[in-house]
């Protein structure tokens, strides 16, 4: 059976089975599968030994990839990769597609599989499972559903039906706590995520900002309009979804008790809301607005104002989500703006899912590394494996609560923006390419 290397972003994309020590105990050079990608293999350099290794993977009773084969303390990276492709073929023209481990009785995770009437299924999903243009996002989706696992029993219905938008975030989630090497608790309901990393214990809630079915959706068309919402109204949404996390006050179970607690937040109220709310949540958090100015030389002046109060039709919430009774329990907020289909699109386009005849372009505003520029910088670029990078990282942002009971390290989490409260003033620290907004456009052949 002929076998073919395979990119690292690829196997990563299809392998969820490390634990997060084999980052620091070895270091990957070669990934290998079947021609159907039956079973994988990666060959490795353990990094205390200095010696090779080899891992051959099949998939388990739920299809999620885990170690069949081992050898270890082999001379050279060459001999390694040439015992793994031989076990590799062997496994092969064994036509086995399932290497049963016999420690679970859970099935297979068909999320993508409806289990509803078509009416029910919620419109988002349909244009998932349907079609070329989401082919990449599709499949990434379904693999990443193997390894997931469903708590509280309701996650398939919900992701299918009225609660697609929050459960697509907590999935996001979950490759994102993945991608950052952290060993992940299943164990309770709640809150929706335990993990450690490194030793270090923390939880994460997931919160989802919805339409309030009683107004009407704002849909801003110009930029007055949109400084108008982030004003005012959108510290009211993102304020009314924190909040009704915080009265459940989680730090008081018993198995809290002394872990950090996040919340992790994003917007879906709208059809593009996530486009261009999120300037309005660093304001809510702290509680503090920027103002500008350029002296003659160029030179840019920000002050930061404090904000009492946000009103809009009628409803009023103080400012400062930070600063208010109970917030103390919370570490942090975690927030992203792409945890939609697109970004699935774009990761699952990287490691090779999908269609290939799909192209996918992501256009939109980054930072601009200017200490005088007022405006982000806009970009164009095509999504190409090889050509492109992009991690579920990058698009997380952690805002440090100044008035944490317990806080978290800088360095908990790699490849995030993060925000800080100093001395009265907002400082950040930005990756290299942080992305403020995007649009990511997909164009698939028209069928023959």
């Amino acid at each position: 059976m002929r076998l073919k290397e395979i990119s690292r972003e690829r196997f990563n994309a299809l392998c969820y089975s490390r634990r997060p020590a084999a980052d620091v105990m070895s270091e990957e050079f070669e990934w290998w599968a079947d021609a159907d990608e039956r079973v994988l293999g990666v060959v490795a350099r353990d990094t205390t030994d200095n010696d090779w290794f080899w891992i051959a993977l099949g998939r388990d009773e739920k299809a999620l990839f885990r170690c069949i084969d081992i050898n270890v303390s082999i001379e050279s990276q060459h001999e390694a990769s040439r015992q793994l492709q031989q076990k590799l073929r062997g496994y092969s023209d064994s036509g086995e597609s399932e290497f049963p481990q016999y420690d679970t009785d859970k099935k297979k995770n068909r999320l993508l599989v409806p289990i509803v009437s078509d009416a029910k299924l919620h419109r988002n999903f349909k244009l998932l499972v349907t079609g070329q243009h989401h082919s990449a996002a599709r499949e990434i989706i379904r693999e990443i559903a193997y390894a997931f696992v469903d708590v509280d029993g309701n996650y398939v219905r919900d992701f299918q039906t009225a609660g697609f938008n929050a459960r697509l975030w907590e999935l996001f989630l979950f490759a994102f706590l993945h991608e950052q090497k952290c060993h992940i608790i299943r164990d309770f309901d709640r809150p929706d995520y335990h993990a450690i990393k490194w030793g270090f214990p923390f939880a994460i809630e997931a919160v989802s900002v919805n339409p309030t079915h009683s107004e009407a959706i704002p849909n801003p068309q110009s930029d007055k309009e949109t400084r108008e919402l982030r004003r005012d109204y959108m510290p009211i949404k993102f304020g009314s979804a924190l909040f009704s996390k915080l009265k459940k006050k989680y730090w008081e179970l018993l198995h809290m008790r002394g872990v950090p607690f996040l919340l992790a937040i994003h917007d879906f109220h709208g059809e593009d809301s996530m486009t261009w709310s999120a300037p309005a949540l660093d304001d809510y958090l702290y509680g503090l607005r920027a103002s500008w100015s350029k002296d003659e030389s160029g030179t840019l002046h920000i002050t930061e104002n404090r904000i009492e109060e946000h009103t809009w039709k009628g409803k009023r919430i103080p400012s400062g989500f930070f600063n208010q009774p109970l917030a103390e329990n919370v570490s942090a907020v975690l927030f992203s703006n792409s945890a939609t289909i697109s970004k699935f699109n774009r990761m699952g386009k990287l490691a090779e899912f999908g269609d290939p005849s799909v192209e996918i372009l992501r256009v939109g505003m980054k930072h601009r590394w200017d200490p005088n520029a007022t405006e982000p910088l806009p970009f164009s670029v095509q999504v190409k494996p090889g050509e492109y990078t992009e991690t579920w990282s990058d698009s997380v942002r952690i805002f440090h609560n100044p008035r944490a009971l317990i806080p978290i390290p800088e360095e908990l989490f790699d490849g995030c923006s993060q925000y800080w409260l100093e001395d009265g003033r907002r400082v950040a620290r930005l990756i290299e390419h942080h992305v403020y907004a995007s649009r990511t456009l997909i164009m698939a052949p028209k069928p023959a």
